[in-house]
């Protein structure tokens, strides 16, 4: 009898064993909560094997995202393509398409060529270096938005069933899923080209996608029972982290501000002299 309670009920496909791994699909027999060191550890041995679970985690994120993600964080892992990879994976293409096409679609100098004060003028070199640097670094934008997601949507739905850790989890495949379904929508952009109607249009659509999303996986996730409680709880999440982003961002192009050309800036507003 004794070695029948010995038996292990694997976590990822319910299958009995014994051992330190299931023969059926090789999950792991032990599993624990998840700590920092945990996001990076395997993260080496998951490139190697890239293809591992990446259409797998894309199937689950796009039709039970919070469900998938939370049996992730509860220890049935196996078949997922690690978080890390994901937002490096969707986060490069992104940053790669943005910086390519962007000026194609976005041409600031005809998008603003109503534009008449010379201040407004010289501002024009100062926004569109600001929309470079941001779209360059756009995979450490995506990160830092998912360490405050995760440390807000914890605080406000977690009810303390969840560390930080596991929130930043769950945002590591929800904001970078939600990513590629913005890439999926963007060559309808071109049918928009350098309309700054257009530019609003993508940002608003972008926006909605985002908040959508992340209101299905929420609620999925720590599963909430009333939609509207999933809505209400979720915006706020997002309004907590968006004001500190906004902060940060403030202080971020004073700085850029100040570390501009700013001969070009005069010689644009004097006209030279």
């Amino acid at each position: 009898m004794s070695h029948l309670h010995d038996l292990i009920h694997c976590k990822n496909c319910q299958n009995e064993y014994h051992g330190h791994y299931c023969p059926n699909c090789g999950q792991k027999a032990t599993t624990k909560r998840l700590v920092f060191n945990d996001i990076f550890s395997e993260l080496l041995n998951a490139f190697t094997y890239f293809n591992r679970g990446l259409l797998y985690t894309l199937k689950m994120m796009s039709t039970r995202p919070g469900h998938s993600v939370r049996e992730y964080v509860q220890g049935k892992r196996v078949n997922h393509f690690h978080p890390v990879n994901y937002l490096l994976l969707i986060g490069g293409v992104a940053t790669w398409i943005y910086i390519h096409y962007w000026d194609d679609l976005f041409n600031m100098g005809i998008m603003f060529q109503n534009i008449k004060t010379k201040e407004q003028k010289a501002m024009m070199p100062f926004v569109k270096k600001a929309l470079h640097f941001a779209f360059e670094n756009y995979t450490y934008q995506l990160m830092f938005s998912i360490i405050l997601y995760g440390f807000f949507s914890i605080k406000i739905l977690g009810k303390e069933r969840y560390n930080w850790v596991e929130g930043i989890v769950l945002h590591l495949f929800v904001l970078s899923h939600s990513e590629l379904i913005k890439l999926l929508l963007f060559p309808f952009l071109f049918f928009l080209k350098n309309s700054i109607i257009g530019f609003y249009v993508q940002s608003m659509i972008s926006s909605i996608i985002s908040m959508v999303y992340m209101i299905w996986a929420y609620k999925q996730f720590f599963e909430e029972k009333s939609t509207w409680s999933a809505i209400g709880k979720t915006l706020l999440s997002i309004f907590a982290a968006a004001i500190v982003i906004a902060v940060i961002s403030g202080f971020g192009g004073f700085f850029f501000s100040l570390v501009g050309d700013k001969t070009s800036l005069i010689n644009a507003v004097t006209d030279g002299k």
